[in-house]
């Protein structure tokens, strides 16, 4: 039985989150301690995913608008599933490098088309908060998914990547039955051959991006976020493993404290989700230029005292403010990107966005992983760091050319 879209919405970003981050939480230690990978081989993992997500996203994306959103994010699923099962059964370098590419299509499917479905199917809704309460619900789920991993980690730390796999393949076929898509239309004229439809598509799409100058300044940003996203992500757990003294307290291991961080990090999400809802429902979208500014702010200076750090509980603190400043800025630019896509186009616009962010990370990722290797993590995160920069000037213009356009 098919259910209203918003709740389904929700139950996605909250259920596929207790999933995801149960297979993620400790996958860093997983590659470190069972898989044996160092410094550089673990940003070339991070490297893999993202170029396997960076040459799918824009063909995908496509494939969402011509011939259904609901079903695009329904593989995507599945392809998770498979591949986080992948990961976690064969614990070998090759295997792992495997994995990320089946997970990764599978995110390529999922990303764009699950924005443009809701998008879509709530027309009525503000979308700032529907972004910002999916991003909440997410951060719930995440609460969850840390818990459950950090405990089948504690068996075994190839369980939460094998048991999160098998659900998501359980949680596809119950999308299946109660996923609506009442207000698709896809705007294909004739039968075509995929790449024709997928070629017609993307020029029709190239040249509404080529008027949309803010657009063209969001996509931006998304692109300066890869750059120094694969950094923090694949280098934080080194930084704290080999840069600090964690305390162990009973059973509150190494394991654990990945755990507990993410934890953490997760609740604080939920509040501060809750906070910026309220803001933004009382300021409006005006204020959408002040909030991605300071956290694009916020996260560059986490990051640069994040890497100096070398007190457990100083870098312990900066880590969660820093992931903190990346978790609220993400909806609101994605809210302010879909005031300016038209429908017809979302998802292939939105899987742009995506690609976007993947070429970022396929760049960024290489050149802080060699820094940290040769170097040290500690250069690495601050290259990280330096990276984001330009989105601080970036943001200027987008707000200039927004009140010249009006």
């Amino acid at each position: 039985m098919r259910r209203k879209a918003y709740p389904v919405y929700l139950l996605f970003k909250f259920c596929f989150s207790i999933l995801f981050s149960m297979a993620t939480v400790l996958s860093l230690v997983y590659h470190l301690e069972v898989v044996g990978l160092n410094a550089l081989q673990l940003v070339l993992v991070g490297t893999v995913l993202e170029t396997a997500c960076f040459v799918l996203e824009i063909p995908t994306g496509v494939v969402a608008d011509l011939y259904s959103r609901r079903r695009s994010i329904l593989i995507g699923v599945f392809l998770y599933g498979i591949g986080f099962i992948l990961e976690g059964s064969l614990p070998w370098f090759g295997t792992v490098l495997l994995a990320q590419v089946v997970w990764g299509c599978g995110d390529t499917f999922i990303s764009g088309a699950l924005e443009a479905w809701i998008a879509s199917e709530e027309r009525k809704r503000s979308m700032d908060t529907v972004f910002l309460r999916g991003s909440q619900m997410g951060q719930a789920g995440s609460i969850l998914g840390v818990i459950l991993g950090t405990l089948l980690g504690n068996l075994d730390l190839r369980l939460p990547l094998i048991v999160a796999g098998m659900l998501l393949l359980v949680f596809g076929f119950v999308l299946t039955g109660i996923m609506p898509e009442t207000h698709f239309s896809s705007i294909r004229e004739k039968k075509n051959t995929l790449l024709a439809d997928i070629a017609g598509l993307f020029k029709i799409n190239l040249r509404f991006m080529k008027g949309a100058p803010v657009l063209l300044i969001l996509l931006a940003i998304t692109f300066c976020g890869g750059l120094a996203s694969e950094g923090f992500d694949r280098l934080s757990t080194a930084h704290f493993l080999e840069d600090t003294v964690m305390p162990t307290f009973g059973l509150l291991n190494s394991v654990t404290w990945f755990g507990v961080m993410n934890l953490l990090a997760s609740g604080l999400g939920v509040l501060a989700s809750q906070v910026l809802i309220t803001y933004l429902q009382k300021q409006k979208a005006a204020s959408r230029t002040g909030v991605v500014f300071f956290t694009s702010a916020g996260y560059i200076l986490g990051l640069i005292l994040f890497a100096l750090g070398k007190s457990f509980w100083f870098v312990l603190v900066v880590f969660l403010i820093t992931g903190l400043m990346r978790s609220l800025k993400e909806p609101v630019l994605d809210a302010w990107m879909n005031e300016h896509v038209e429908e017809s186009m979302r998802a292939t616009v939105f899987s742009a966005n995506g690609q976007l962010n993947s070429l970022g990370q396929i760049i960024g990722g290489p050149l802080v992983g060699l820094v940290a290797q040769q170097v040290s993590v500690t250069w690495g995160l601050i290259c990280t760091a330096l990276l984001l920069l330009p989105v601080l000037f970036l943001l200027s213009v987008a707000k200039r050319t927004e009140k010249n356009t009006v």
